[in-house]
C-alpha cells in the first residue's frame, strides 16, 4: 500500500514539474513573439516617421527646382548666374532622386513590417486568444491582411451587405480558421452572445436557417 502511495505522489510530482516546464516554455516563446511584435511595431512607427521626413525633403527640393526653372527662363545660356543656376538645378534634382529612392526603399519596408505584424497578431490570437485584446489599429492591420490574401472578402462583404465591423472581426476570425472557442476567447463573449451576433450576420447574408454560416464564409 505504501509502495502505491509512493508511486502515485512520485507521479503527481513528476506531472506537477513536468507542467512548470511547459508552462515555462509557453511563456518564453509567448514572450519572445512578443517582443519581436514590439520590435516590429517600434521599426515600423520609425520607418514611417522617416517617410514622412523625407517627404517635406521631396517637396523642398520640388519647390527649389521649380523655382530655379523659373528664374533660368529669363537668364541667357551664357551667362555666369544662368551657369550657376545650372549647377543647383542639377545638385537639387540628384536629391530629389535620391530622396525619392529612400521613400521607396522605406515603403517596401513598411508594407513588409505591415504583413509581418499582422500575422504575428493572429499567431498570438491562436496561441493566447483569452488575452488576444486587440485594439482598434491592430484590428485594422488584420483586416488588410485579410483582405489581401483572400480576394478583398472583408470589403466585398462590407459593401454588398453593409456589414457591422464587429461582424466583420467575425468574418476575419472564420476565414483564419479559428474554432468556435477561440472565437469566443478573443470576443470574450458568451456562447449566447455570438450565436446572436452569428444569426444576425447570417440574415444579412440572406442565409437560410440550415445554411452554415462558417463554411460560407470560408467559400466566399
Amino acid at each position: 500500500m505504501e509502495s502505491w502511495i509512493y508511486v502515485l505522489l512520485s507521479l503527481g510530482s513528476i506531472a506537477l514539474i513536468t507542467g512548470a516546464v511547459l508552462g515555462y516554455l509557453f511563456g518564453v516563446r509567448a514572450g519572445g513573439r512578443r517582443e519581436r511584435f514590439v520590435q516590429m511595431k517600434e521599426k515600423l512607427k520609425r520607418n514611417k516617421a522617416a517617410v514622412f521626413k523625407q517627404q517635406k525633403e521631396r517637396y523642398e527640393y520640388l519647390r527649389q527646382i521649380q523655382q530655379l526653372e523659373s528664374e533660368m527662363l529669363q537668364l541667357t545660356s551664357e551667362s555666369e548666374l544662368y551657369k550657376e543656376r545650372m549647377a543647383d538645378l542639377d545638385f537639387y534634382q540628384q536629391k530629389l532622386r535620391e530622396s525619392e529612392r529612400i521613400i521607396a526603399v522605406l515603403s517596401d519596408e513598411n508594407k513588409e513590417f505591415s504583413e509581418s505584424a499582422s500575422l504575428s497578431l493572429l499567431v498570438q490570437m491562436k496561441e493566447d486568444p483569452l488575452h488576444a485584446n486587440l485594439t482598434r489599429t491592430e484590428w485594422n492591420e488584420v483586416f488588410v491582411l485579410t483582405d489581401m490574401l483572400f480576394n478583398r472578402v472583408l470589403t466585398v462583404l462590407k459593401e454588398k451587405y453593409a456589414i457591422t465591423r464587429h461582424e466583420q472581426e467575425i468574418c476575419c476570425l472564420v476565414k483564419w480558421n479559428f474554432s468556435r472557442k477561440e472565437q469566443l476567447a478573443v470576443f470574450n463573449n458568451t456562447s449566447e452572445a455570438l450565436t446572436k451576433s452569428k444569426n444576425r450576420l447570417k440574415k444579412k447574408l440572406q442565409l437560410d436557417e440550415k445554411s452554415d454560416l462558417d463554411t460560407f464564409i470560408r467559400l466566399f
